[in-house]
Parts: C-alpha cells; sequence; structure tokens
C-alpha cells in the first residue's frame, strides 16, 4: 500500500477538527466530485467562465496528480473528511504557473488566502517565480485573494477579464520568462494606463503595476527601500500616478535611487507639476500630450539597448 501524502500543513480548528492541506491523491476523486457539485452557477462562472461541471473522468485525471505542475487539497477532520478546497498550478512555457483556486462557499474569506499562501510557497520550492491568472473583474473574492499579496497586471480584456501575476517568494512579481521585446513598467491606478495599446503596438512587452496603496503599510519593495524585480528588470519605467500624499514623490524618489539604470518617465497633468517636482534623474511628461508622443519617446530612450523588433 501506498504511503499517504504527507500534508504541507495542519492547523487546529474549533470543535477538535482538523485542517490538513496536502497533495491530492486518487482517493480524493470523490471528495473532489462534492466539492464541484456544491458549487452555484455564480460560483461556476467565476471559477471557469462558464457553468461547466468537471467530468468524473476529469476529476479523475485531477486526484492522479498534475504531471506539469501541483494540486493541493484543503481536507477538514473529525471523524470523517471533507475535501473544502482545492489549487492547482500548471507550469507555463515562460517558467511561470497558472493557478486555479476552488473553496467551499462556507470555508470561504481566511481559508482562500491560507491555502494560496500555501500553494506559491510549494511552488517556489519547485523553482516557479510567479503564479498567472485570468480572472473575472467581478469576482471580487479572487481579486482580493491576489491583491492581499501583491500583484502586476500582464493584460487585461475590456473590463470583464483581467490576467494577473503575483510572485511565489518575495510577494512582487518578477518579469516572466525570457522576453526579445524592452520590458515597460507602468504604475498606474488600478493597473490601467491610457497608453498601454499603443506600446504594445510600438514592441513593448507591458506590465502593469496599481503602486504603494494609499493608507496601508506599502507592500510596494522601493518604497520599502529594497530594488523592484519589476523596475530592476524594465527597460523603462512610467509612474502615472496622480500626486497623493507622499506616496508618489516616494516613489519616484526611490526608483531614481534603486532603478537609476532604467529610464524613468513620470507622466502628470500640468497643474499637477507643482506638487510632484521631478528629480533630474527623471523625465517629465505632459499628461496632455497625445499618447503617440510618449511612447515615441520610450522606443527612443530605449533604442540603445535595442529596438523592439531586435533580440534583447
Amino acid at each position: 500500500m501506498a504511503d499517504p501524502p504527507k500534508p504541507v500543513r495542519t492547523a487546529p480548528l474549533p470543535g477538535a477538527r482538523t485542517l490538513t492541506l496536502r497533495p491530492v491523491e486518487p482517493g480524493d476523486v470523490d471528495g473532489l466530485e462534492r466539492l464541484y457539485e456544491g458549487l452555484s452557477t455564480e460560483d461556476r462562472y467565476r471559477r471557469f467562465f462558464s457553468v461547466y461541471r468537471p467530468p468524473r473522468k476529469t476529476l479523475e485525471q485531477w486526484a492522479a496528480g498534475e504531471p506539469n505542475g501541483l494540486r493541493l487539497v484543503a481536507v477538514v477532520s473529525d471523524g470523517d473528511e471533507r475535501i473544502v478546497a482545492d489549487a492547482s498550478c500548471i507550469n507555463l512555457p515562460d517558467g511561470d504557473a497558472e493557478f486555479a483556486l476552488t473553496v467551499d462557499r462556507e470555508w470561504r474569506g481566511w481559508l482562500g488566502p491560507y491555502l494560496f499562501d500555501t500553494l506559491a510557497e510549494a511552488a517556489a520550492a519547485r523553482g516557479i517565480r510567479n503564479l498567472q491568472a485570468d480572472i473575472l473583474t467581478e469576482n471580487r473574492p479572487m481579486l482580493a485573494v491576489v491583491g492581499a499579496r501583491g500583484y502586476a497586471v500582464l493584460s487585461h480584456d475590456g473590463f470583464t477579464e483581467v490576467r494577473l501575476t503575483t510572485g511565489t517568494g518575495p510577494r512582487t512579481p518578477a518579469w516572466p520568462g525570457t522576453h526579445r521585446r524592452p520590458r515597460l513598467l507602468v504604475e498606474a491606478p488600478g493597473g490601467r494606463w491610457r497608453g498601454e495599446s499603443e506600446a504594445r503596438a510600438a514592441g513593448f512587452q507591458v506590465v502593469l503595476c496599481p503602486g504603494p496603496r494609499p493608507g496601508r503599510a506599502p507592500r510596494c519593495p522601493a518604497v520599502g527601500g529594497e530594488a523592484c524585480p519589476l523596475a530592476a528588470g524594465a527597460d523603462a519605467i512610467v509612474v502615472a500616478l496622480r500626486p497623493d500624499g507622499s506616496r508618489v514623490p516616494a516613489l519616484v524618489e526611490a526608483h531614481c535611487r534603486l532603478h537609476h539604470h532604467v529610464p524613468l518617465f513620470v507622466e502628470m497633468a500640468p497643474e499637477d507639476a507643482a506638487m510632484l517636482p521631478v528629480p533630474d534623474d527623471a523625465r517629465l511628461v505632459d499628461r496632455s500630450v497625445p499618447v503617440a508622443q510618449t511612447v515615441a519617446a520610450l522606443s527612443r530612450a530605449v533604442a540603445p539597448a535595442g529596438a523592439p523588433d531586435e533580440a534583447h
């Protein structure tokens, strides 16, 4: 008989119960079936972008383990055992992994972040630097789980869907994989920037960061005095955050100090310029000018490092 899977984490629960997070095993098929059968139509849509119900054959494949990644289950024991959540990550060609998370409605709240942190820890042990996923913008619980770790936006489908990345070890993500295009990091509210489409069309690989959050301890490593993997690996940085207290000046100063090798553009409206004196190491961009001018300036700034269609 095969040895039982080694627990990744265990935690005591009220009522003499125990929560165990462990790798999935073939005997979990029935438990997974109960978990997914218990999802509401809304839950299915958020998880699968449709009302898809995984057939038993698919669940059997999941329970056999991910040959190209890993899958964890959360099991509550009180004499009997019940699977109340599962999480998986599948390796991507760029070296990152695609994650998915499902939690029984009765167990939502703390369990989602706890399970996701465990998945990230296990992924990091396998050498995976980032976890990525497409998430519906209406799926606020999942956005909150990822947002609690710190994230960046890789792309979005209008205002319906967004592709996010989060780090596994240090929570700030790094750039995924190798690249043949110059990397542009944009710090903008909500991870959206007016020049995103034009920058991509000009040949940039664009990642958007929402920047330090107001009223909370900064999760931005640069503001905390540490180099940011995204900023350090960028060919150019745009700060397009509106002046707000000390956050934006601190961020600009940190980029100039920690990432001085990366051209820094600070985009703002003319009336805001007096609120944020731009250091000599940064370039002020007037937000009122056509965005094509800004993208052209970015292209010129990275030209010595290689044109957008050259290996970099």
